[in-house]
């Protein structure tokens, strides 16, 4: 091996990781991995390289959020850390450490998986003819953190099995990924937010269509673009608070912006709409104090909407007379009273000095109206109860009073009825 071939940890040059691969792949084990490549059926061969051999991909779906948030962390990276040339050392480090986080935080243990030194590798890793890793980034990014730290304890390491796949263009590289995520569940491997960033990142950079994306993920193109709408208000979210690209902040909230989605397009006014994910963020910031779950929060603000809207436009004093510029260009002229109300009210609760006491008002509402609601329910029970059970009654007069009833034991619940009857009446009596 020359010395060059040991230079880095993360990929050997260009030129020597393809000699390496012709030269592995011309006399080849008679092990062969199997996929399904460009609709064909197609047995790979599977050879043994240098761990330090391969480059990650940074075109890796799973990591396209991670990237986004590594940027906006680390102002002083390049911008096109991950964009322009994947040769780069510090891309690779970069991307390296990506693999490493979401390996520990994706729910799939591989740290403690391959601490076991019993654990050895069973799937072949897949790289294009270039030597970048298609399928297996996360695993390989492990091997090499523990080969590092302790390399006699997993020097079983050292070398790897991978399958090289044949000449292609990265669109067909982005099907196969594709293939292979939908075989592992792409639900269970990507945060909501990841999928759709993937999603983006292909359609902005081999023009896919959703109806392309659907065809080719399984998944229904209705689905995709809900998924696409949740994240263009989690972008519109993180960025009005300042946090652009910081993806983590909102990777739990799946549900919270579906609601998001699903609440706007019950509203017809284009001003109540931005009022209702205006509140909505306000109630992202801190959702604990919404009680309960935020995304069976966020239904209450579409449930009370107009009190919510009484309630806060009390509190900041909103006129019906709207500013030139901002919104109102956003709405247009919003000549009626209404739109432009709701138009300022937007502009208030917006307001970063206002939004706390704007998300104590709208949970403040939430609150009392379901109380209100409650007791609406109790005041009524009696009378539901009642005509509920004349309805019973009703349907046993004209059904049941036939000659082969059975009539043992009727009277005995006759007299329970009359004697509960006694009691309502003589609680409809008192003043």
């Amino acid at each position: 091996m020359s010395k060059a071939s040991v230079s880095t940890r993360y990929g050997w040059s260009r030129a020597e990781r393809k000699e390496e691969l012709k030269k592995l792949l011309d006399n080849p084990s008679k092990a062969t991995f199997r996929i399904i490549f460009k609709d064909q059926i197609t047995d790979l061969k599977i050879i043994r390289v240098p761990i330090n051999l391969p480059k990650y991909r940074l075109a890796n779906g799973r990591t396209i959020s991670l990237q986004a948030e590594y940027l906006a962390k680390n102002p002083t990276a390049r911008k096109d850390l991950f964009s322009k040339d994947p040769e780069l050392w510090d891309s690779q480090e970069a991307q390296h450490k990506l693999l490493l986080d979401l390996a520990k935080s994706d729910g799939s243990n591989l740290r403690e998986y391959f601490q076991d030194t019993s654990r050895k590798q069973t799937d072949a890793l897949l790289l294009d003819e270039n030597g970048f890793v298609i399928n297996g980034n996360r695993r390989l990014a492990m091997w090499r953190s523990l080969n590092e730290k302790e390399s006699k304890k997993y020097s079983h390491f050292n070398h790897i099995d991978v399958s090289v796949l044949p000449h292609c263009d990265e669109k067909e590289i982005d099907r196969l990924e594709a293939i292979l995520q939908i075989e592992k569940d792409i639900k269970a491997d990507y945060s909501w937010d990841s999928q759709a960033n993937m999603f983006i990142e292909k359609m902005n950079r081999h023009k896919f269509t959703t109806q392309e994306l659907s065809k080719i993920y399984k998944i229904k193109e209705s689905e995709i673009q809900k998924l696409l709408d949740m994240r263009n208000y989690a972008y519109e979210y993180l960025k009005s608070r300042g946090k652009q690209d910081l993806w983590s902040e909102v990777s739990k909230e799946e549900y919270a912006f579906e609601e998001i989605v699903n609440g706007r397009k019950k509203i017809e006014s284009v001003a109540k709409q931005e009022f209702f994910k205006q509140s909505a963020f306000a109630l992202l910031d801190k959702p604990e104090e919404a009680g309960g779950r935020l995304y069976q929060a966020i239904p209450s603000i579409l449930n009370y909407l107009d009190k919510i809207n009484h309630e806060l436009s009390n509190t900041f004093k909103i006129s019906s007379r709207v500013k030139k510029g901002g919104l109102r260009d956003m709405f247009g002229s919003a000549k009626a009273t209404s739109e432009g109300h709701d138009i300022r009210l937007v502009e208030e609760i917006s307001k970063k000095e206002n939004i706390d006491k704007a998300r104590e008002i709208i949970v403040e509402v939430i609150k009392s109206q379901k109380e209100q609601e409650k007791d609406s329910k109790s005041a009524n029970y009696l009378l539901d109860q009642c005509s509920r059970a004349a309805g019973i009654l009703s349907a046993t007069v004209s059904n049941g009073l036939r000659p082969e009833c059975l009539k043992p034991g009727i009277q005995l619940q006759v007299t329970e009825i009359e004697k509960h009857l006694d009691a309502i009446k003589k609680f409809i009596k008192k003043k």
